[in-house]
């Protein structure tokens, strides 16, 4: 029985959305230091500043981050910061709140089912909780297949963020958490972003190519007069 409430319950928590895994190859834990952190290459496919209480959105160094408290269970925005400050109002909206909730593992179906097959994406994740209670807190973030990167609530005085990159098989794209000696997952935000390819570039049509070839003939005339 405590099986069966365990897989309705991740059901809930995914929502109608099925989410799939494809390796996520992670660039490491980068302290938090300011509102450049943002990554802003390529296209952005969505943004979410968890829990926030507010409703709109942030935008932080061009990006736009949509405030939701839905991402776990439970959110808060009491203190996450401590009285620190990234010298940013608005990053500092973004790191102040997070989601909570759901157990010590748990998955998010990211994406929103807006990704294609075979593009190339990115995806950033955030991790700050200064209040004296959660020193040193490690949350894990990873693919759900075993690539993982741990982020720390206070690395570097604002807490940790890191990147990585994946090739969709599906989409969505699973998203994993785990909390480390704790009672429940946290996350404080993440974006998704498409990866600009060299399929995507524009190849010149038969016209122009013929064109081209007609400059390159009358350049030659001239230069033989």
């Amino acid at each position: 029985m405590n099986v069966i409430k365990s897989v309705v319950a991740g059901v809930a928590l995914l929502g109608s959305s099925v989410a799939f895994s494809a390796p996520i190859v992670w660039g490491g834990a980068q302290n938090t230091a300011g509102a450049l952190d943002v990554v802003v290459s390529g296209s952005l496919v969505e943004a979410f500043n968890a829990g926030s209480s507010n409703t709109g959105s942030v935008t932080v160094n061009s990006v736009t981050f949509t405030n939701t408290g839905a991402l776990l269970p439970q959110s808060t925005n009491t203190n996450p910061l401590n009285g620190s400050s990234s010298g940013d109002a608005s990053y500092n909206q973004l790191l102040g709140s997070f989601d909570f909730g759901g157990g010590t593992v748990t998955s998010l179906s990211i994406g929103g089912g807006n990704l294609q097959t075979g593009l190339d994406y990115i995806v950033q994740v955030w991790y700050t909780d200064l209040r004296s209670c959660c020193s040193g807190r490690i949350m894990t973030f990873g693919d759900g297949l075993g690539s993982n990167v741990n982020l720390n609530a206070t690395g570097g005085g604002l807490g940790q963020f890191a990147v990585g990159q994946f090739t969709a098989d599906a989409a969505s794209q699973t998203l994993s958490l785990a909390s480390n000696n704790f009672g429940n997952a946290h996350i404080t935000a993440y974006q998704v972003r498409e990866l600009e390819s060299v399929s995507q570039v524009p190849v010149p049509g038969p016209l122009l190519l013929i064109g081209l070839g007609l400059v390159l003939i009358g350049a030659r005339r001239s230069l033989r007069a």
